[in-house]
């Protein structure tokens, strides 16, 4: 048996927005590996996995795309868009 907690935040003003900035960041990437699924799914019939997507996030990090983006928070991301489809 797993037992759940949860705890009440109390995030001051810049804590509330670096929190919705990541939360911003995570929506853009889910939106963004969505979108190239679909694309390619109507372009070629190609089905896109988890592992095409995670291999761009590291040149993305670099190039400044992702932000100050969790780079585990980003593969969790990808790896539920994986899960869902």
């Amino acid at each position: 048996m797993r037992a759940a907690y949860k705890y009440r935040l109390y995030p001051n003003q810049a804590q509330v927005r670096f929190l919705e900035n990541q939360l911003h960041e995570a929506c853009e990437l889910y939106n963004a590996a969505l979108r190239e699924r679909r694309d390619a799914w109507k372009v070629c019939r190609k089905s896109i996995h988890y592992y095409d997507p995670a291999k761009q996030l590291k040149p993305m990090r670099e190039e400044g795309l992702l932000g100050l983006a969790n780079f585990s928070c980003c593969q969790d991301v990808l790896r539920r868009l994986d899960k869902t489809f």
